[in-house]
C-alpha cells in the first residue's frame, strides 16, 4: 500500500497528543532529504522523523540513531533558527492529501510571536519539506528547491507563496449524502470501478478501492452505468462506511507478510479483508508500522547509494580483468601453434640435403606421426635451410616461455577476478555504512582505492560491525562472515580447529563456521550451515548449489594471498537449495539461556 491519505491521518491521529504542546529541542539534518526533530513528551524523549525521500516518503516517530554531518546543511541551520525552541500548536491534513502541516509558534530575535508552518509533502518523487511562515502564507525556504526549469507547474522558492500541489480529486470526507458522491465521481464513470474511485477522490489508493469494492461485493472492472441501484447504494454504503472509520480514526495498524517467505506483501491501518493467504502481523503503532515497512528498504536504498561508487570502480576494474583474461586465452592459443615450430625445424634439419638455396617450401613426410602424413613448411628464400630451421627453434623457445608466463599471468587473473567478485557480493551483503567502510579501507590497503582523508570526523559511521550469528537447531553457534574481513576473522579468529567450516563451491561466499565444542554435528546442523552458506553466497538464487565443508584445522591461508582467500583439503561437498523462508526459520532458532 502506498502511504495514502487513510495512512496519513493515522498518523497525524498518532502525533497529536504526542507532539502537540511540546517544545522543539534539537533539528539535525543526517540525509539530503531527511530531518530529525527531538522533543520531550512526560519526561521522555521523543524524536520525529520526517522524510522526503523519492521511494519512501513518510512522517514517524523513531528510535533508530542516524549519523548527523559535523556542518549542518544550510536548510537545516535555518529551521532551528526560525523552530529551535517553538511549540508545537497543531498538526493538520488539508484536504486528506497526502500532506502534513505540522504548525509551531515560537518567537523572533525582537522576542515577537512568529508563526510557521512545517508543511510535508509525501508524494513519490515530488515529495518535500517546506517551511513557510503562517501569517502571510510565504515560503522561507524548502528540502528540495523547485524552480521554474524543473516544473512550470508549481515551483517551489523562497519568497513565493505556498500553494498546494494541483488537484482536481475532492476529499472523501467531505462526502455526507449520495448526491455529492454522485456529483463527485461524474467525470469519472467511464472509468472502471477501481479507477473511479481512486481518480475521484484524495488520498484513496487502489488497495482502499479494492477493499470497498470488496466490501460492497462488486466486480472492479465493471463500471458505474453498469450497476443497479441497490448496488449504488451499496457502494456508497461501504464507502459512508470506510469514511466513518477515519473520522473516528478507528485505525488498526497491521503489516501484511507471505506466508511461505515471510516478506512484507503490503500494510493498511484499516482492516483489508479482500488480502487472503497472507500472514498478518499487528504492530502497536503506524510509527511502528512504517518503521518495520519502510525503514530497512530505505536503510538499503542509502547504502546502496553510498556505496554505488565502489560498485563503479570495483565493475570497472573487473571488466578490465576480463578482457585481459580474453586476450591472454588468444596469447595461449597463439604460443600453442607455434609450439609446432619444433616439429618443422626438426623436418627441415631432417631433410636438409634436399633442400636448394632460394627455395619457397618443402614438402616433407611427418617421421614422429604413426600416420606419416605430408606437411609443407614455407621457407624463408633470404635464408639457408640451416637459418630457417634456427629461426624456428628460436620461436619455439620463445612460445615455451611465453606459456609458462601466459599461465602464470592467466591464473593471476582468475584470481583477481575472484577476489573483485567477492567484493562485489561484501558490498551487496553489507547492512550498515560500518560494513562499507571496511570494504573501503580493505581496497584502499589492496591500491584499488586512493586514500582520502574524511573532512568529517564526526560523521564517522556508528557502531560496531560483527558477523551474523544464528544458532543451530541443537542450539550450536554458527557464525557467518559479511565481508573480508569478517570471513578471515569468522575463519582464523573466532573458531577452534575442531569446529566445522563451510563455503559455497567455485563462487563468491561469505565463510561459515559451525562451532561444535568437540561435538559430532547432526546431520540437520550440516544442512542449516550449508543453507547460511549458500544463501550468503552469489548462488542464492539458484537450486541444488554445492556446498563443500571441512574442518577449520583444514582451511589454511597461503602466503601474500589477498584478505579472504583460502585454500582448503580434506572437504565434503552436500547440495542444498537456499530461500528466505529456510533462512527465516533458521533465524528464529534462539540460544538457550
Amino acid at each position: 500500500m502506498p502511504l495514502d491519505g487513510t495512512v496519513i491521518s493515522a498518523i497525524a491521529s498518532e502525533l497529536k497528543p504526542i507532539l502537540v504542546g511540546n517544545r522543539i529541542e534539537k533539528i539535525f539534518q543526517p540525509e539530503s532529504d531527511e530531518l530529525i526533530i527531538s522533543l520531550r513528551h512526560q519526561r521522555n524523549n521523543v524524536r520525529l522523523l520526517l522524510s522526503a525521500h523519492n521511494q519512501y516518503p513518510r512522517v514517524q516517530l523513531t528510535n533508530s540513531s542516524r549519523n548527523n554531518p559535523s556542518q549542518p546543511p544550510v536548510f537545516c541551520m535555518l529551521l532551528r533558527k526560525h523552530l529551535a525552541g517553538g511549540r508545537i500548536v497543531g498538526i493538520e491534513q488539508p484536504e486528506f492529501e497526502r500532506i502534513l502541516i505540522i504548525h509551531i509558534d515560537g518567537s523572533d530575535e525582537l522576542n515577537q510571536v512568529t508563526k510557521r508552518g512545517l508543511v510535508i509533502e509525501m508524494m513519490g518523487k515530488h515529495s518535500n519539506i517546506i517551511l513557510i511562515d503562517t501569517e502571510n502564507n510565504q515560503i522561507l525556504d524548502s528540502i528540495k528547491r523547485i524552480p521554474l526549469h524543473i516544473s512550470r507547474k508549481r515551483q517551489v522558492l523562497p519568497g513565493l507563496y505556498y500553494e498546494f500541489p494541483p488537484s482536481d480529486k475532492t476529499s472523501p470526507l467531505s462526502i455526507k449524502t449520495m448526491n455529492l458522491f454522485k456529483q463527485s465521481i461524474s467525470l469519472f464513470e467511464h472509468k472502471t470501478l477501481k479507477n473511479m474511485i481512486v481518480s475521484s477522490f484524495n488520498g484513496f489508493s487502489p488497495l482502499i478501492a479494492q477493499e470497498i469494492l470488496f466490501r460492497a461485493s462488486l466486480d472492479p472492472d465493471q463500471q458505474w452505468v453498469d450497476l443497479t441501484e441497490n448496488q449504488q447504494n451499496k457502494l456508497f454504503e461501504v464507502f459512508f462506511e470506510i469514511k466513518h472509520n477515519i473520522v473516528s480514526e478507528e485505525f488498526n495498524p497491521v503489516i501484511y507478510k507471505q506466508n511461505d517467505t515471510g516478506k512484507f506483501i503490503d500494510f493498511s491501518v484499516l482492516p483489508m479483508h479482500h488480502i487472503d493467504q497472507a500472514e498478518v502481523l499487528q504492530v502497536k503503532s503506524v510509527s511502528q508500522l512504517l518503521d518495520n515497512y519502510y525503514g530497512q528498504k530505505d536503510h538499503h536504498e542509502r547504502l546502496h547509494q553510498r556505496s554505488q561508487d565502489l560498485r563503479k570502480t570495483i565493475s570497472t576494474k573487473r571488466n578490465r580483468l576480463t578482457h585481459k583474461l580474453q586476450n591472454l586465452i588468444h596469447d595461449e592459443e597463439n604460443a600453442t601453434r607455434a609450439t609446432q615450430d619444433k616439429l618443422k625445424a626438426d623436418l627441415i634439419m631432417a631433410n636438409i640435403h634436399t633442400i636448394q638455396p632460394g627455395q619457397e617450401n618443402i614438402k616433407a613426410i611427418n617421421y614422429f606421426d604413426v600416420g606419416q602424413p605430408s606437411i609443407e613448411i614455407v621457407l624463408d628464400t633470404r635464408k639457408s635451410a640451416s637459418q630457417n630451421a634456427q629461426s624456428l627453434y628460436k620461436r619455439y623457445q620463445k612460445s615455451k616461455t611465453a606459456l609458462i608466463e601466459i599461465a602464470n599471468q592467466r591464473e593471476k587473473t582468475l584470481q583477481e577476478i575472484m577476489y573483485l567478485d567477492q567484493i562485489l557480493l561484501s558490498i551487496e551483503q553489507a547492512d550498515s555504512l560500518l560494513d562499507i567502510e571496511m570494504i573501503r579501507n580493505e581496497l584502499v590497503e589492496l591500491n584499488y582505492l586512493k586514500y582520502k582523508p574524511s573532512k568529517n570526523k564526526k560523521n564517522k559511521p556508528i557502531g560496531e560491525s560483527k558477523p551474523h550469528e544464528f544458532y543451530s537447531s541443537e542450539n550450536r553457534l554458527i557464525r557467518v562472515g559479511k565481508n573480508n574481513v569478517q570471513n578471515e576473522m569468522v575463519t582464523f579468529k573466532l573458531s577452534k580447529k575442531s569446529d566445522l567450516w563451510f563455503h559455497v563451491k567455485d563462487l563468491p561466499g561469505s565463510h561459515v563456521v559451525l562451532s561444535l565444542n568437540q561435538q559430532t554435528p547432526s546431520n540437520n546442523e550440516l544442512i542449516e550451515a550449508a543453507l547460511l552458506a549458500a544463501y550468503y553466497s552469489k548462488g542464492r538464487q539458484s537450486s541444488n548449489v554445492p556446498v563443500d565443508y571441512t574442518w577449520c584445522k583444514f582451511v589454511k591461508k597461503q602466503r601474500g594471498a589477498r584478505p579472504g582467500m583460502v585454500i582448503y583439503e580434506h572437504h565434503q561437498t552436500v547440495y542444498v537449495t537456499p530461500s528466505e523462508a529456510l533462512i527465516n526459520r533458521i533465524a528464529q532458532n534462539k540460544q538457550d539461556s
